[in-house]
């Protein structure tokens, strides 16, 4: 399931008609219908989102006069140039910035924790149990109540794992334990994406840790009763830095290499040059490490 790609890139809230929830819905389809925790169906909006004209306070929803680059209430600046606007209003589509606590145009209150929408009748890809979706810590997550699975989208997987060597998470993921563990043959089957519907690739998380762990790279991941549990002590004993020294070591390693091939076929003295320039540009490892690598690690690469 795709979205048009103009509005691909933002995060789609829709809300609950009936009690007012929200919901990621980025990567659902004009016209999908999702069932709230509420009991109540909604049918998924997807809209062109427009730029907001700036009306309220993104951080207190307090209205701002015409043109002005701060809030008179609270402070926070209003200008629409130093903004990520990446996410879309669920009332009015204005765009609006993802960590925005109200949008500006029409000054509805945000979410901080907007559910992960999952399509009607969208089973436990484990034993197609029933799912449910709750907020966590800033994000979501889906988890089966009747084998104690869960599935994270990528962004909340990898803020987790950011968090996790700083704060002790694992008492807010088990609210209640599963009726029975899933058999061990069981688990050794590829599962389904929760959104996508395609098998999911069995990885071994940060490359080291042990923990195999069902992965769709468009969509999220998969973690069976007691993987989440495995994956914050490998964090926290240190697993995921050993992890990041390990890639750092690799980069650096592929940039040396590749620096000496360039240099193979530049005149005389030229390749001095370019690595001197190289320095003094501060291109290098730290730029790549300090980019993506969470990120890289947190899906197992």
């Amino acid at each position: 399931m795709t979205q048009d790609s103009s509005v691909a890139t933002f995060r789609m809230l829709n809300a609950c008609g009936a009690c007012g929830r929200q919901y990621d819905v980025s990567h659902l389809d004009q016209g999908a219908g999702v069932r709230c925790e509420c009991g109540e169906r909604f049918t998924v909006r997807v809209q062109t989102p427009h730029s907001p004209r700036a009306l309220c306070c993104s951080g207190c929803g307090a209205n701002v006069a015409k043109d002005a680059v701060k809030c008179a209430f609270c402070g926070a600046e209003v200008t629409l140039e130093e903004r990520r606007l990446t996410a879309v209003c669920p009332k009015c589509f204005a765009r609006t910035g993802r960590d925005a606590r109200h949008c500006m145009e029409c000054g509805v209150a945000l979410s901080a924790q907007a559910l992960f929408a999952l399509e009607e009748n969208v089973r436990c890809p484990r034993c197609k149990g029933e799912l449910h979706a709750r907020g966590l810590a800033n994000g979501s997550l889906v988890e089966c109540a009747r084998c104690g699975g869960m599935w994270m989208g990528h962004e909340d997987f990898v803020r987790v794992c950011a968090t996790a060597e700083n704060e002790n998470l694992a008492e807010k993921f088990h609210l209640v334990d599963p009726p029975a563990p899933v058999a061990a043959q069981a688990q050794l089957a590829y599962l389904p994406c929760v959104v996508c519907k395609e098998l999911m690739n069995r990885r071994n998380y940060a490359a080291a840790s042990g923990v195999i762990l069902d992965l769709c790279k468009p969509h999220g991941v998969w973690l069976d009763h007691g993987e989440i549990d495995k994956v914050l002590e490998f964090i926290r004993g240190g697993g995921l830095e050993r992890a990041r020294r390990r890639e750092i070591e690799r980069l650096e390693d592929q940039r040396r290499r590749l620096r000496a091939e360039q240099n193979a076929t530049l005149p005389a003295g030229m390749g001095g040059r370019i690595q001197q320039r190289e320095s003094k540009l501060g291109w290098g490892i730290d730029l790549a490490a300090a980019g993506a690598l969470e990120a890289l690690l947190a899906l197992f690469s």
